[in-house]
This record gives structure tokens, sequence and C-alpha cells, in this order.
């Protein structure tokens, strides 16, 4: 499968069937993310989680917890200051205070308020000015921590949906911490505005208070029950808001509109996505459900104790135990005292909910995390070195397979060897390129390195001495010479360099040898040119061969000891793969070479073959080898010539096209 970022699948991949049975194990004991609660990950408690997250800020941004800190202050003030002014008018209006009096306390009281709103919003602003700050340093962080994880953390069917349901939903919405530092502050605040005001309304009427308190309980109740039915299902819409978003994503770009058109698919496009619409909204009328509940049960206490509380006022004043003044101080201080109470519980249920959120980044950030590798020492080969691979013993099982995908590999790499891997479909060719290249380790016996046992050594470090030529290459949508070089730091031997250094030289030899020099020196801006048309002006597409001539070159520029050539030429025509394995001994001089391919009349420019067959390696040799021994090397090769001369003797005979006969 040949594409680049941001872009649509050109070509379709030949499908890794060493995959397929392991995946279909896994579904069948697939369980939601909250129910598996990711193997080898402990469960984090919601205060924990809450904690962590604010210490995690804290470290970010000291300044952004402060902020919020002052705010609290600020609140209390504000809440405080516009209970008190009214009374404080009232009061001198009804004891005939002079003008001068009522405007003095007036502008006092009116002057502080302001300063405090005007506070409030200076705040509010730079919080979220260092919220979004803060979110695009974690956004890298992620980002980078999945980029730099083990290729098998990766490779798990759940990743991309995780990877989705962190950023789009948490971090990427550039809202989570300012949403997070909301509800704490609000709670702070409340507390401290709850605490002030319980002094006030204990000298008033103890009942009042209870009735507050008791009405913000069954708040509360009821708002955790309906948060706990949230972050139990919540996985189940936010998988369809995934699949929604993927098939819009994939359906709607310029590669996938020839399809789409070609054979009529928006009806059948539009059945699917209205199919995990229906059941979306399923989900969407009961969390709004929820909403409505709480809000219900909110307003039904609040009517409670809102008249329960004026009735009892009116009934002091009319007692005379009250004035005018009193009154309005009084009926202020309930109001908002219920008001820190709702806000108590509105906090603590977004906190609940936030820290779910939290907990899902702790688990998929501690499975990308790299562990095992402490106290291995980093690989250094001498310059020029190709070190000899010993496949010791080597079996490998994928996680929730029922048998190895390898059994039992003894072979030893000689350096400089030049080796093809050969075998049908789930032979096991592709797992072993995983364990050469170090994406995986055995799950039973060990990998030599002149010697030595791999896992003495760190994984980047072995990886490092690795380029290769893979069916699924990626191209970026940045330049042709950015593609090439890949960040490559300039040292002697690689291809490093920019426009007009001795690194143009370099690709220039690079760019013959894959057979790209026309078609980049017809291009106006030759290897400054962009890649990935519709994301970037003036950019280019490549066809399936192009791009497969790419990846070569970028892989021979790296000039590391070791090359991986899996399928090469899968998308080149006969006649240019005739081409490029005549220069086939120049791409593997001074490397070990390990060449997958299913076209085995490649295989004879290789020192020796391996037939890989369920797991094992069934036959060793050379081309010529393998023939004269006339087993399923032979038989398969056979079988392959017979029909490329049938091809050959249609195209001769003008028949171009007519079904092959066996």
């Amino acid at each position: 499968m040949t594409k680049y970022c941001g872009g649509y699948d050109t070509e379709e991949k030949e499908q890794d069937f060493e995959r397929e049975d392991v995946m279909a194990e896994r579904k069948k004991e697939k369980k939601s993310p909250e129910e598996a609660d990711s193997k080898g990950s402990r469960s984090h408690g919601t205060v924990e989680n809450l904690w962590y997250w604010l210490k995690t800020l804290y470290r970010e941004s000291p300044g952004f917890v402060w902020l919020y800190a002052a705010g609290i202050g600020v609140g209390v003030g504000t809440s405080f200051l516009g209970v008190y002014m009214p009374s404080v008018l009232v009061a001198d209006i009804t004891a005939q205070a002079g003008l001068e009096r009522i405007l003095g306390n007036l502008a006092f009281l009116g002057g502080g308020l302001a300063c405090l709103y005007l506070t409030e919003t200076w705040i509010g602003n730079t919080k979220q000015i260092l919220g979004k700050r803060i979110a695009v340093k974690q956004e890298e962080e992620v980002v980078k921590l999945s980029l730099e994880a083990s290729y098998d953390r990766v490779e798990r069917a759940e990743f991309p949906e995780e990877f989705w349901r962190l950023t789009e939903r948490h971090f990427w919405s550039r809202e989570y911490n300012t949403v997070f530092m909301d509800a704490f502050a609000a709670l702070a605040t409340a507390l401290t505005g709850m605490v002030l005001y319980v002094g006030m309304l204990s000298g008033l009427s103890l009942w009042i208070l209870l009735l507050v308190l008791a009405g913000t309980g069954g708040d509360h109740v009821v708002g955790l029950q309906c948060n706990k039915w949230d972050t139990k299902n919540r996985h189940k819409w936010l998988k369809l808001d995934y699949r929604m978003n993927y098939l819009s994503r994939r359906t709607s770009t310029y590669e996938a509109s020839k399809d789409v058109h070609l054979y009529h698919m928006p009806p059948w496009l539009e059945k699917l996505f209205n199919r995990d619409l229906k059941e979306r909204l399923h989900h969407t009328v009961r969390q709004q459900g929820n909403y409505f509940l709480i809000g219900a049960v909110n307003g039904a206490t609040r009517m409670v104790w809102e008249v329960a509380a004026y009735l009892y006022l009116v009934y002091l004043v009319c007692e005379g135990q009250l004035d005018a003044a009193g009154f309005v101080f009084y009926f202020g201080i309930v109001t908002g005292f219920a008001s820190w109470c709702a806000s108590i519980v509105s906090s603590m249920r977004k906190l609940h909910l936030e820290a779910s959120y939290v907990e899902e980044a702790r688990k998929f950030q501690e499975r990308l995390c790299r562990s095992g590798e402490e106290g291995r020492e980093e690989l250094v080969l001498p310059p020029g070195h190709i070190p000899e691979i010993t496949f010791s013993n080597v079996s490998f099982q994928y996680e929730g397979a029922n048998e190895p995908t390898l059994k039992n590999l003894d072979l030893t790499m000689r350096p400089g060897e030049n080796i093809a891997l050969v075998g049908l479909n789930g032979a096991g060719k592709t797992t072993f390129i995983k364990l050469l290249c170090g994406f995986y380790e055995p799950t039973q016996g060990s990998i030599l390195i002149d010697g030595r046992d791999r896992r003495q050594y760190t994984r980047e470090s072995w990886i490092k001495y690795f380029s290769g030529v893979f069916q699924d290459g990626w191209l970026f949508p940045l330049s042709l010479r950015e593609n090439l070089v890949m960040g490559q730091e300039p040292e002697k031997g690689n291809i490093s360099g920019g426009a007009g250094s001795k690194g143009d030289d370099a690709l220039g030899e690079l760019l013959k040898m894959a057979d790209l020099e026309e078609k980049i020196g017809k291009l106006p801006e030759g290897l400054e040119t962009m890649f990935g048309l519709g994301s970037n002006s003036g950019a280019v597409d490549f066809s399936g061969g192009e791009m497969q001539k790419m990846m070569l070159a970028r892989a021979l520029g790296k000039n590391a000891p070791l090359l991986v050539l899996d399928e090469p030429t899968a998308a080149l025509d006969p006649l240019m793969e005739s081409e490029l394995y005549e220069r086939y001994g120049r791409f593997s001089e001074n490397k070990t070479t390990v060449f997958i391919s299913h076209r085995l009349a490649s295989t004879r420019f290789c020192d020796r073959i391996l037939l890989m067959e369920k797991g094992e390696v069934a036959e060793s040799g050379t081309h010529q080898e393998l023939l004269d021994r006339n087993g399923k090397y032979a038989w398969m090769y056979q079988l392959q010539s017979r029909y490329y001369q049938k091809i050959e003797a249609q195209k001769e005979a003008g028949l171009e096209g007519e079904a092959v006969e066996e």
C-alpha cells in the first residue's frame, strides 16, 4: 500500500496473512478498553489521577496553576461584594442617609467590584493563552512518544483508535487543560465560599442550611450515577465517532473519487455512515436524557429551598426580627450559598469525568513507554563493518495466537551475503523481517550479533544500521529532497546536504541507480518539488512504480550495512524490473541484503535462497541448487515459468489479455 501522510491509499497492499489469524483471535476475545483494562497496566483512583494531572500542569507551567489559585480569591470576593453592596445601599436608603454617603459607598464598593471583574477577565484571557501553549506541548510529547514507541506497541489493532481518542478528544481540542483547571478552581472557590457563608447562615437558621445541603447531596448522587454510565459506555460511541470520522476522511479525498464514482459507491457509503450514525444517536439520546435528569433534579431541589428560604425571610420581616437591608443581605447569602453548593456538585461531576480521561491518557502513554531496556548498551559498529547475524533456535508467537508464526529457526547470515526469502503467503517471511530488524523480540531462542545476544543492546542502536524498501512505504508532503534525505544528520557516507552541496552529486547518483533521474529532471523545481497533490501548491504525485523507485533511492542513500527489500519491484513493469535486477550487484555492494519476492526468477541474483513454509525453512540453497533438488522451490519456479512463457507467447501471437490456461 503506497501512501503519504494525510493522503489516501492509492494502491491496495497485499494482505499480511500472518496477522489476519491473530487479529481474528483477538476479536473473538475482544473486550472494551474499560473491561480489558490494559493488560499489565494498573488502574489509578480518581483522586490519584486528579493529583497527577495537577502536578503535570504545574510542571509544564507553574504560572498557569497560580493564575487559577489567584482566581479563587477573586471569585469569592466578587460574589461577596455582589451580595454585600445591595444590602449597604438599601440600609443607607432606609436610614435616609445623605446623598454624599450613598454615592461614597457606591463608588467604594462598586469600584472594588469593577476592579475584581477586570482582574477576573485578565486572568481568564491569560489562562486561555497558557492553556493552549501547554496543549501544543502535550500534543508534541504524545506524537513523539508514538513515533519513538516500540513497533509492537503501535502495531496493535487498537492503537489507531486509542491514539485518535486521546489526541482528538483530549488534547488536540486544546480546551482539555482549561476545562480541567476550571472545574478544579470552581470546586476550590465553591468550598471557600461555602465555608464563609456557613458562618453567616448558621446565625439565621440551621434548618435552611441543612435543607440546602440535603438538596446538594441529592444532586451529587444523581450526577455521580450519570457520570458512571458515561464512563462505562463512552468507548462505544467513541468507536462509532472514530469510524464515521475515518469514513468521511477517506472517502472525501481526490484519490478516492475514482473508485467512488466508478463503482457508484455514494448510496452504499451513505448506508454505512447512517448505520453508525443511527447507533450514535441512540447513545446521544440516552446521554441527553442524563443531562435532563441532572437539570431536573437540580431545578426541583433549588425551587424547594428557594421557596422555603424566601418564606422564612418574609416571616422574619413580618415579625420585626429583620429589616429590609437584612432581608436583601440574607437572601443574597442563601442564594450564594446554594450556588456554591451547586458549583461543588457540578465541579465534582466534571472532575470525576476528567479523571477518567486522565486515566485513559496515562494508560495509553504507559503502553507506549519503552521498558525492559534498562542497563542495555549502545551497539556501535566500526565503519564499514558488516555484522554476522545468527538466529539460534528462534520461535515467535503473536499475542493471542494459537501457535507460533516462526518455529525453531537456526540460520546464520554471513557478512555481505545476499539472501532471498520466498514462500507462500503466511509462511512467516514478514515476521522474520520484523525480528531481524528488531521490531519484535523472539518469544523463544535468541538473535546473535557477532556472537553476542542482541538483547544486550538497545533496540534503537540496532535499527539504525538498517535501511529498507517495503510495500507500504511512505512519502511525506515535503520536498523530494527531504523525502530522500529523511532528516539524516550530515556525516560521511550518507546523502545529507542542502542544494548546491556535495550531497547533490550523491543524490544524482542515487536517482540514476533508481531510474528516477529523467523524471526528476523534468520537474520545474527538481528535487525542491513538493510531494502530495492537494497538500501543497505545485506539488506532484507519483505512480506506484515511481514511488517504489523513490523508496529504493532513499534506502540506498542511508548507506546502512543491512538492507531489506520487501517486494521492491512489485509495482514495476517487467522491463523496468529486469533493468533494476541488473543493477542489483551495485545495490547490495558492501551490504547484507535480505530480499523478499514472489517472483522466483528474481532470486537468481542472491547467494542463498530460503524457502519458508509454515514458519520454518523448508529448503535452502542457491537458485540452481534448489532447481536441481527438484523440491517445492523447483515446482513453484516451473509453475511461474510456464505462466510467463504463455503470456509471452500470447503477446507474440497478438492475443494479449486472453485467459491463460494451466
